[in-house]
């Protein structure tokens, strides 16, 4: 029995099961890339490994939040850039039907700008990721329908104000979306278009026009160039979203090397020095056992047995 061995070997036992166990635990840390795997491998270090992998996973959430909303921002500046483009046509058509002399030919002007109209009502309908980005409530049908009938050649789906605000890595909250009536269909507080409204000064573009009235078309000229000033203005503030995005999704990605880093030093092991720590102990327990060997005439095995 190992009760009857003396001190010698006792100590000779305590020292090999030392070696072994430092041997195994650098064979872990290699095998596995890591010097923590439970709390007992580092129970000072484990609370603050915990804290620092809490927050690692808080940023990843951010970042997957800040890349979706970007997605959503340059889908929304895209149909914006197109909106400026169809608003510039549809002020060129009407300018053509000022100079026209003939009824028949502002008739088909106003046909012309009709069919602009169509396209960009549809813009307030735009998805990102199945998502009706101009709709400031959830998001989940389209805001208006393209409606010739109408007043404003358009039909009001949904008045949800938009709301909807993503957080950065230091905890605070902006603003990324407006809805559709706030670009293309600005009221007053008695729901009456203002002056900013674009889907009025197309369709007042578009009855004067048709009206035949030379003054009316001049004044409907006038208000689309107001009208296209202010959609420029919708446009700058996703460009300013996109810029406070890109400078959002920078800094994140810059916590999480940070955090990363901090997590590595305490988890991973240094596979250099558990290699040496392998070979090592390899080392000093084949040089304990052929001391051992030499210093009795049994050998440890026998007193094993």
């Amino acid at each position: 029995m190992l009760s009857n061995l003396d001190p010698s070997s006792q100590r000779f036992l305590a020292d090999l099961n030392r070696i072994q166990l430092r041997t195994a635990t650098a064979q872990n840390q290699i095998s596995s890339g890591l010097k923590v795997q439970s709390a007992s491998d580092a129970p000072d270090q484990i609370g603050t490994l915990l804290q620092l992998e809490s927050e690692r996973s808080g940023n990843s959430q951010t970042l997957a939040n800040l890349n979706r909303v970007q997605t959503e921002a340059n889908g929304a500046d895209n149909a914006l850039t197109t909106a400026v483009q169809l608003l510039d046509k549809i002020t060129q058509i009407a300018g053509q039907g000022l100079s026209s002399q003939t009824a028949q030919d502002r008739g088909k002007f106003a046909q012309q700008i009709l069919d602009l109209q169509e396209q960009l009502v549809s813009l307030t309908s735009t998805t990102v990721e199945g998502r009706y980005i101009f709709d400031g409530g959830n998001g989940s049908g389209p805001p208006y329908q393209f409606n010739a009938a109408a007043v404003n050649g358009a039909t009001r789906l949904s008045s949800a104000p938009a709301t909807r605000q993503v957080q950065d890595s230091s905890g605070n909250s902006f603003q990324f979306a407006r809805s559709a009536q706030d670009i293309f269909d600005q009221r007053d507080s008695a729901d009456v278009p203002t002056a900013n409204n674009i889907f009025a000064a197309i369709s007042g573009a578009r009855a004067a026009l048709i009206a035949n009235n030379p003054a009316a078309i001049a004044t409907s000229i006038d208000v689309l160039h107001g009208a296209s000033d202010f959609l420029g203005s919708q446009q700058t503030f996703y460009g300013t979203v996109q810029d406070r995005l890109a400078g959002a999704l920078a800094n994140s990605q810059s916590l999480d090397v940070a955090l990363q880093t901090q997590i590595g030093a305490i988890r991973d092991a240094d596979l250099t020095a558990a290699s040496l720590e392998l070979n090592r102990g390899n080392i000093e327990q084949q040089a304990s056992l052929a001391a051992k060997a030499k210093s009795q005439v049994k050998s440890l095995f026998d007193y094993l047995a």
